[in-house]
């Protein structure tokens, strides 16, 4: 068996787990390929599928959450699972703690599960101008600090509806408990198959979550608005929204398959994480 192991060096405890993630997969027969440079000297993600990744059987990925993310994605886009090892804070997507890292040596014999999650395509219309990210975590658009954003809304292309607020979030149920989670969206449990809109701010007293179905496109038309609108992906770079450019979220056809080693179900997670971080 042959793993990538994607470490986010810039995390404080990265590199020592790594050297450990390194010497367990090393005694239990395991190869390994090192890819150091999946992020930058910022902890930038910087995107890229080399061969020597898609030749790996599954990857490891040592940090926090955002580190994991970006390297299931890198992982999906070669259609191989990933096991989070958390090096970070919460570590929602983290398959393993540092104290568990025994478990490794269940890899080679085939002792773990793997969990699909839901992907989210966000398709930018700009002009004529057509393009595609994805996000495993959440889409977030707002405007400049103080800014209120005006916006229209459709499910496919039915009636639209104007919306005021600071922004808003589009998520898949692992980045429910993300920035969606701290602007008042619901935890949703990872395996399904659903998005969740959550607006940031709202400008009304009946603004709240809604939770759509895995068949939905939701359309947001930008009309004219003050100051500069920003789409982030995934914490990644912004992206720059013009006036009159839409937006269609929907979830991918890809998915993400991530390792579980153990029986620890999400909700003992989720608990766990919760009491640790006082919420």
């Amino acid at each position: 068996m042959k793993i990538a192991v994607v470490p986010n060096l810039k995390k404080e405890k990265a590199k020592a787990c790594t050297d450990e993630v390194l010497s367990i997969l090393a005694s239990c027969g395991c190869e390994f390929f090192l890819k150091t440079d999946l992020f930058n000297e910022d902890g930038v993600y910087t995107e890229a599928v080399e061969p020597e990744l898609c030749d790996c059987d599954m990857f490891i990925a040592v940090g926090g959450d955002g580190t994991i993310i970006h390297a299931a994605k890198t992982a999906a886009r070669c259609g191989k699972p990933i096991l989070g090892v958390n090096a970070g804070k919460l570590g929602f997507t983290a398959g393993v703690e540092r104290n568990d890292l025994f478990l490794l040596s269940n890899l080679p014999n085939g002792r773990y599960t793997t969990e699909s999650r839901a992907m989210l395509s966000v398709e930018i219309y700009s002009g004529k101008q057509r393009k595609i990210c994805l996000a495993l975590n959440d889409a977030v658009v707002s405007g400049e600090l103080s800014k209120i954003l005006d916006y229209r809304m459709a499910l496919g292309e039915q009636r639209w509806y104007r919306y005021r607020a600071d922004g808003f979030i589009v998520a898949t149920p692992t980045g429910s408990t993300a920035y969606s989670l701290s602007a008042g969206g619901p935890v949703i449990e990872p395996a399904m198959n659903c998005i969740v809109y959550t607006p940031i701010c709202p400008h009304s007293l009946f603004d709240r979550s809604i939770i759509f179905s895995e068949r939905t496109k939701l359309q947001v038309e930008l009309p004219e608005n003050p100051g500069r609108l920003l789409l982030t992906v995934d914490g990644e770079e912004p992206v720059s929204l013009r006036p009159g450019d839409r937006l269609v979220f929907s979830l991918a056809e890809r998915t993400a398959q991530f390792i579980k080693l153990g029986q620890t179900s999400f909700y003992d997670i989720l608990n766990q994480k919760m009491v640790e971080n006082g919420q």
